[in-house]
């Protein structure tokens, strides 16, 4: 009997606890994420403070690519989250310098997608360093009235990164997207 390995090219957002929560999402509004055939993977997200906002972060699990979004107006919804994470991809990715059609080929397959849990400790740990690093140059920078919160998201993901092999979230990055091209 052979096993068929299945792969997709949606989008998970795999939420932590704290997100779940903030969603409403209840156990059954959750899926097995698939392995990801999407160039950045699949995105996890958690719930945080910053400063005296309440903030998201969004990391890619094989790049480790990572941003910060504050929570607005509109409220969070199962809806709302996942605009929000491609809009921040998209605008980080030209922020970044990247083509057009690279931005393209990158969030095509984020156009549909679901929810997961988290189901990775390292892909966690990795993620859970992030908020304290972002919430520490948040700081330093003289919080959020002061800080250059593009700068500092800049700043992190030119971090090297031993999951990466030490190289930096944005060399992951033009590595997948070149593939593409």
């Amino acid at each position: 009997m052979r096993h068929i390995m299945l792969t997709c090219t949606m989008l998970y957002l795999k939420c932590t606890a704290h997100v779940q929560k903030a969603l409403g999402l209840n156990k059954l509004s959750l899926h097995q994420a698939q392995p990801s055939q999407a160039p950045l993977g699949h995105w996890l997200v958690n719930r945080f403070d910053l400063g005296n906002r309440k903030a998201l972060v969004f990391m890619s699990e094989p790049t480790l690519l990572s941003f910060v979004l504050y929570e607005g107006v509109r409220p969070l919804s199962p809806v709302t989250l996942p605009q929000m994470f491609l809009a921040g991809l998209t605008q980080l990715l030209e922020m970044r310098g990247f083509a057009e059609k690279s931005i393209a080929d990158a969030t095509r397959p984020y156009h549909t997608g679901q929810f997961a849990k988290t189901d990775s400790r390292a892909s966690l740990g990795s993620l859970n360093d992030m908020v304290g690093t972002y919430q520490w140059l948040v700081e330093a920078g003289g919080g959020l009235q002061s800080c250059n919160l593009t700068a500092i998201i800049m700043q992190i993901n030119k971090t090297p990164q031993r999951r990466l092999n030490w190289a930096c979230a944005w060399d992951a990055v033009s590595t997948k997207l070149q593939v593409l091209s």
